[in-house]
């Protein structure tokens, strides 16, 4: 209806004969929308903020999303009839298509076990899911496997989780468990495991899977400490399966007193043995480092080794600073980040693996505290550096934050919501100091490269000049833009010990950034400003004025649901609002009753809500009765002051002067209220009047844009203050009409200070206390406490009577607009909304049915009423009642909220291949036509997004020349989760050639690194870097650095087997028992680390009863195999253990006599895939370890993992076959992209059709790498068949210039394919 009115006010002014005014240009319209009040502690941990950009948390039952950009609220979704405990942002790692466009997608949970999958874009359920009745604890999308993006986990208690297909709205597995389940987390680096924590313990399932139910139980874990007397040992627990404890036997260093263990076990065991989890507030996987899990507690964070099921470091915070409330673990750098209770939020990075400090020197800069602790051993532990603490907001009990939460792109910016519901965005900055110089440091500032050191290779074995770019192809080198939290720093393991930089200290700081005010806490009290006119309409805003309990008045824009003033003007709670004028209110309020005689101190405010000005009226009044009501007349130029016993006081609404105070005996007012129509006494006046007499127009819903507040201009057709200077001001009578208690109705008329005493109408039989009226043209309508309506018909002087039978009505109020009889009825359990003139209900809502409790209405237009409810929240509601929410491209906004996701399919697609590449153009631009496939709506959209696109990334899209680069910041700017981590990884393996495989050394135990600091380097090394332009390619290329531990397998080998001596330097020092520690020593034994090998076996305890088979083992390490007798002896051993079952006895076998290839193959044919992978990327060199790689990559593709899979292809420089790969799974663009990215860095073949019809530069040699084309097929006749398939991919996306541009690259039959595409079109 709204719709239709405006469009019809538009047509009907664009006449020349139209007597309405000329409306604006840009109107906003009043539509549907909830603004968000407060959250409840129920809330706690609903809130996620997604890969597409927006933020979502619950806010009691209306599920709140955000524009962290332009700090708006972009959506409300409100069909939660319970508390909302839980929303998660579906992920965004499928491949993106015309059948899967970018889209919008969130779960939300509530208390009643109800969780419904909305599409934010247009408002809309698209699956409602529920089983039983109780409140969901935790809930997760899938995503690590094909097709599982449309998957939710949900876990429902006690203890059952369900997986539910949302795409056809039904579970596709239940499993329940038998311990309580409080929580779960899935291990990003393996599908199939995850972890629940329970009351008592942490319970392990490594047999997840989308297609079955999990057959067993899981493991159950329990956390002891370790007693302080050293060598005791906790006992074991008696269980019918064999489960073992495990200790840490070496308590004499302060580090190890403070550890705790796993225990693993179906019993529990002794209460002095096993510190309860009951403690625990959270659990996570670690996001970088594999095997790792995080336990949270108030003091403390514990770093859980899986593999060893101890723990390996831990955090803790001094007793001043404020407990831990939530710890976020980051994908791009070993970062936590937690947020304190006191709304603070501390940044902790990964110090490089060093031993445990000894003395009190070296100890300083340590994030835990303790006594005493042992000198001369060397102990490593996982150690993290608190880095920067934001300030402590100061917070009451009501606004303690309910969680925070990280932009997953960036990693640096974050959002913290408030219990009062504000939003708090915060974001990491660095700072530098000038003038120091900066020693050597594990964290350093990426985009400058390291100078490769003189001194002696690591301990850990990892050349100095690895992470350099002497390994990097040559080129003209640009840094890329830093805009996320791996461009600020490099990982802790980066930078060998000898690595000398010259920079400047870097301050880490952690700053807010934003805030978005929020709702004062409810009731509310509610009046919509004087509605729109034909004289007004240049000027007018649809404010609407809330007052709150807390005597502050809020002012809300209802067009842009924006919080435009807030005015603490009451000592007390505010009781009511009126407006005088578009711009200025009056409101009153008083102390609540506190003696018998019911007298109290009345407040009463005039506001200028432009300037602010405040004048109080009525001051110096003694103790009285309450103000129960304040009137203002329909031309503003009177208003009456109602108390609740005593007589009534008439004021001048511009001279803010009383004119009246009726006599004592006057009778007491029930409800009031003015006429709209009056009589005027002079021509001119009356001229001047008669415009600002006529009703609104129909369409209320469409408004002018907001005026500049800078403006303190009044309208034409309300008098204000402004009008004060004459005589000649008071030149309309204006009339009344109110009911005493006992019903009887009196009309009065107001002429300057002379009030006349008119008609008297006895009260109606059928009517009780009158408690509200209405008037409007000539219909007065009455309502009673009995939910009784009246109308009254001034004309033909008949009455009807409505019985609602509802109870007691509060309000009744008129909508505006002329012919517009629609009533608004407000009950103590809902409203109604009814048409007076054909005496029939339009529609109605019922709390808590519908609805929660509805405090108080108003009209925001004339067809949106708006609801005040007990939650906080005011919402526009359509006609029907039925919904308070709008697609977010209708909505009107202060500033735009653009984005991809809210572009149509194609246009997201097509703009997401025209930033990644346009070779059919001369010069790559960011500047987009109608011509390129976008109508002219969706071009300003773009526009607008591309004008936020930070300055040096706009620079580096347009002067970058690598395909790839380019579609690594468009996939970050886009939030695609999944072409960020193939880009990134076809990035690092295009522009660097394999590297050397590093020789095995004898790790030394030492490793000495400088204070953990952060410097930033200038930028004299890369330009040293791009100085010699004479002797490099064309192409732009930024520098490459290794892959984060996130990417694990995928790690070129000399970066892996760092990280892999790294851990096991850890697992040595712990002590290990049993089993784990002869996996310890096969694991050094396999990868070339003999000698330690040797010593641990050796270091076995003489009553350990596999102490004679170490002694043996440790021999065998030390024997050396030169003859062939020898070797083939072991060979024949090896191959008998391995098809006996003995597995890693035999690859341990064929490693000890160069055999590891071999035993990688044993390892593949049973199943030890991931096994295979850590033993070829250790042992083997590197051209030996690509057969392997390989292998495990087919395993992955057929194992519906087809994305890592190609990842894992790329990362041994199989270029073709990751492209033949990405053709056969239908990725057309992907597949065209890598293409053109290979033959931009030269690292595909080249060919005669290539030669012909370059792409963007000369191909040169390979770099190595070898194509994996099957049979005669050529590579010319491949690359024709992927631009083929692309240009049917561009065409159905309409993008003609780059259909015409691969169409000519394809020659005569590109030229064909045009045609039949032309007639097509």
């Amino acid at each position: 209806m709204a719709a239709a009115g405006g469009e019809r006010m538009v047509t009907e002014t664009g006449g020349k004969n139209s007597p309405l005014p000329q409306i604006p240009v840009n109107i906003q319209r009043v539509l549907p929308r909830t603004v968000p009040g407060p959250v409840s502690p129920q809330n706690k941990g609903a809130l996620d903020w997604g890969w597409q950009g927006f933020l979502a948390y619950g806010a009691q039952t209306t599920v709140v999303v955000v524009d962290p950009v332009t700090l708006q609220c972009a959506q409300t979704l409100t069909r939660h009839r319970n508390h909302v405990v839980k929303v998660r942002w579906r992920k965004t790692r499928h491949y993106h298509q015309l059948s899967a466009p970018y889209s919008l997608i969130l779960a939300s949970a509530d208390n009643s076990g109800t969780i419904i999958v909305w599409e934010v874009t247009r408002g809309e359920v698209t699956a409602t899911l529920q089983d039983g009745n109780r409140p969901i604890q935790e809930l997760e999308w899938l995503g690590g496997v094909d097709g599982s993006e449309h998957l939710l986990a949900a876990l429902h208690p006690p203890y059952s989780l369900i997986i539910w297909d949302t795409r056809h709205n039904n579970k596709l597995w239940k499993k329940s468990y038998t311990e309580n389940l409080t929580a779960f987390h899935f291990d990003p680096f393996h599908f199939n495991k995850m972890a629940f924590l329970c009351g008592g313990c942490v319970l392990f399932v490594e047999d997840f899977s989308l297609n079955k139910c999990p057959s067993s139980n899981g493991r159950k874990f329990y956390v002891s400490t370790p007693r302080t007397s050293p060598g005791k040992v906790v006992n074991s627990i008696p269980t019918s399966t064999s489960s073992t404890s495990i200790t840490d036997e070496r308590t004499s260093t302060r580090i190890r007193r403070k550890m705790r263990e796993l225990v693993v076990g179906e019993g529990k065991p002794k209460s002095e043995d096993v510190s309860q989890l009951a403690e625990c507030l959270q659990l996570m996987y670690h996001r970088t480092v594999r095997d790792q899990l995080l336990l949270l507690y108030t003091r403390e964070i514990l770093v859980l080794d899986l593999t060893i099921n101890q723990t390996v470091g831990i955090v803790v915070i001094d007793r001043a600073m404020s407990p831990f409330s939530q710890v976020l673990s980051c994908w791009q750098r070993d970062v936590l980040f937690c947020l304190h209770e006191s709304g603070s939020v501390s940044a902790h990075f990964r110090r490089r693996l060093l031993p445990v400090p000894t003395s009190p020197e070296n100890d300083k800069e340590n994030t835990w505290h303790g006594d005493g602790g042992g000198v001369g051993e060397q102990y490593y532990e996982v150690m993290y550096d608190r880095k920067c603490h934001s300030e402590h907001l100061r917070l009451n009990k009501q606004s303690r934050p309910i969680g925070l939460t990280l932009d997953p792109v960036s990693e640096k910016q974050m959002a913290m919501v408030l219990g009062d519901g504000r939003v708090v965005f915060k974001q990491v900055t660095a700072y530098p100091t000038p003038g120091r110089q900066a020693i050597s440091t594990p964290l350093f500032t990426p985009g400058a490269p390291s100078a490769p050191s003189q001194g002696p290779h690591s301990g850990l074995n990892i050349a100095d000049n690895h992470f350099s770019l002497a390994s990097a192809p040559a080129g003209v080198h640009i840094n890329m833009p830093k805009t996320s939290l791996a461009d600020m720093v490099k990982p802790a393991w980066a930078l060998a010990d000898n690595v000398k930089e010259i920079g400047h200290r870097v301050n880490l700081r952690i700053l807010m950034t934003g805030l978005m005010p929020a709702m004062s806490p409810p009731p509310l009290v509610i009046r919509m400003c004087p509605p729109l006119t034909t004289r007004n309409i240049q000027q007018y805003v649809p404010r609407l004025a809330a007052g709150t309990q807390s005597g502050v008045v809020q002012v809300f824009n209802v067009a842009t649901g924006v919080l435009e003033r807030e005015f603490a003007l009451h000592t007390y709670p505010v009781r009511g609002v009126e407006w005088t004028s578009l711009t200025s209110i009056l409101s009153f309020g008083h102390q609540p009753l506190t003696n018998s005689q019911g007298l109290v101190r009345n407040e009463l405010m005039y506001t200028d809500i432009l300037t602010g000005r405040t004048i109080t009226l009525r001051p110096n009044k003694s103790d009285e009765t309450s103000i129960d009501m304040v009137r203002v007349s329909y031309l503003k130029q009177y208003f009456i002051v109602v108390f609740r016993e005593d007589p009534f006081e008439l004021w001048d609404a511009r001279k803010l002067v009383p004119l009246r105070t009726m006599p004592r005996r006057f009778p007491r007012v029930s409800a009031l209220e003015w006429s709209p129509t009056s009589h005027v006494k002079t021509r001119r006046d009356s001229e001047s009047h008669r415009a600002s007499e006529s009703e609104p127009e129909k369409n209320e819903s469409v408004v002018p844009k907001e005026a500049p507040q800078t403006e303190v201009s009044m309208t034409e057709s309300m008098l204000s203050l402004a009008d004060v200077g004459g005589d000649k001001t008071s030149i309309a009578k204006e009339t009344f009409v109110f009911t005493d208690t006992e019903g009887t109705l009196y009309h009065f008329s107001v002429e300057g200070n002379v009030i006349k005493d008119g008609t008297k109408v006895p009260p109606d039989s059928q009517m009780s206390v009158i408690t509200s009226i209405a008037w409007k043209s000539h219909e007065i309508v009455l309502s009673d406490s009995d939910g009784n309506l009246i109308v009254w018909d001034l004309k033909t002087r008949i009455s009807r009577h409505i019985a609602t039978h509802r109870g007691w009505i509060r309000k009744i109020r008129f909508a505006p607009g002329r012919d517009n009889m629609k009533l608004v009825v407000l009950f103590a359990d809902g409203i109604d909304v009814w048409d007076v003139r054909d005496v029939v209900m339009v529609s109605q809502i019922k709390s808590p049915r519908d609805i929660v409790k509805v405090v108080d209405v108003d009209w925001g237009a004339s067809d949106r009423p708006v609801l005040a409810t007990i939650d906080g929240c005011l919402r526009v509601m359509d006609m029907a009642l039925k919904s308070s929410s709008t697609p977010i491209y209708q909505y009107c906004t202060k500033e735009p909220i653009v984005s991809p996701y809210l572009l149509p399919g194609e246009a997201s697609l097509n703009l997401r291949t025209l930033m990644t590449q346009q070779p059919w153009r001369s010069q790559y631009s960011l500047s987009f036509t109608g011509e390129d496939g976008f109508t002219p709506e969706q071009l300003q959209n773009i526009e607008v997004w591309l004008s936020r696109v930070p300055a040096e990334l706009r620079e580096f899209l347009e002067t970058c020349g690598s395909t790839a680069h380019r579609a690594l910041v468009t996939a970050q700017l886009f939030g695609d989760q999944g072409e960020i981590d193939f880009w990134t990884v076809a990035c690092h393996y295009l522009t660097q050639p394999a590297l050397t495989h590093p020789k095995d050394e004898s790790s030394s135990s030492n490793s000495s690194v400088g204070s953990a600091e952060l410097i930033t380097l200038g930028d004299s090394a890369s330009e040293k870097s791009g100085g010699s332009e004479d002797l490099c390619p064309p192409t732009a290329v930024p520098p490459s650095h290794p892959l984060e531990t996130t990417y694990h397998h995928l790690c070129d080998a000399a970066t892996y087997k760092h990280h892999e001596l790294e851990r096991l330097a850890i697992h040595e020092s712990k002590n290990l028992e049993g089993a784990q520690r002869a996996t310890l020593g096969r694991c050094l034994a396999v990868i070339g680390e003999r000698d330690r090998a040797v010593r641990l076996l050796l270091d076995a305890d003489a009553s350990n009863q596999h102490f004679y088979t170490d002694c043996l083992r440790a021999c065998l390490l030390a024997a050396t195999h030169h003859s062939t007798q020898a070797q083939s002896t072991i060979k024949l051993v090896a191959t008998n253990l391995i098809a006996a079952g003995n597995i890693w006895e035999g690859v341990e076998l064929l490693c000890l006599i160069g055999k590891a290839g071999d035993a990688c193959r044993y390892l593949q044919s049973y199943g030890h895939w991931e096994n295979s992978v850590w033993l070829a990327k250790c042992a083997l060199p590197l051209q030996e370890s690509v057969d392997i790689l390989k292998r495990w990559a087919h395993h992955l593709i057929t194992s519906a993992n087809k994305d890592q899979g190609v990842c894992a292809l790329l990362s041994v420089g199989s270029i073709t076959a990751a492209l033949e790969q990405l053709v056969q799974q239908h990725y057309h663009q992907r597949a065209a992209l890598l293409l053109a990215a290979a033959q931009q860095l030269q690292v595909v073949p080249n060919t005669q059709q290539q030669q012909q019809h370059p792409l963007a530069t000369p191909l040169g040699t390979q770099s190595g790498f070898s194509p994996v084309l099957s049979g005669s097929t050529s590579m010319a006749s491949f690359a024709e068949n992927i631009h083929k398939k692309y240009v049917l991919h561009l065409f159905s996306l309409g993008n003609r210039p780059a259909v015409s541009y691969f169409c000519r690259l394809m020659g005569e039959k590109g030229q064909s394919l045009l045609q039949e595409l032309d007639s097509l079109q």
